[in-house]
């Protein structure tokens, strides 16, 4: 029992001393990310919506 608890305690020491490496980006960084990000998946919502009613009405009027 002892071997896995000192197993873990040495799991949590590593992990805190990689996650203090990582270089974490600045906050304008992440909005302007997430803006762009938002703003390309509505546009691809958009498309899609757009080329489906196309294929609709096209479909609609071969059926007929």
């Amino acid at each position: 029992m002892k071997e896995k608890f000192a197993l873990l305690v040495r799991f949590v020491k590593e992990t805190r001393a990689e996650t203090k490496k990582v270089v974490w980006p600045d906050r304008r960084y992440v909005m302007v990310a997430t803006t762009i990000i938002l703003i390309l998946s509505f546009a691809t919502g958009i498309y899609v919506m757009a080329v489906d009613f196309a294929f609709t009405k096209i479909f609609g009027l071969l059926i007929k």
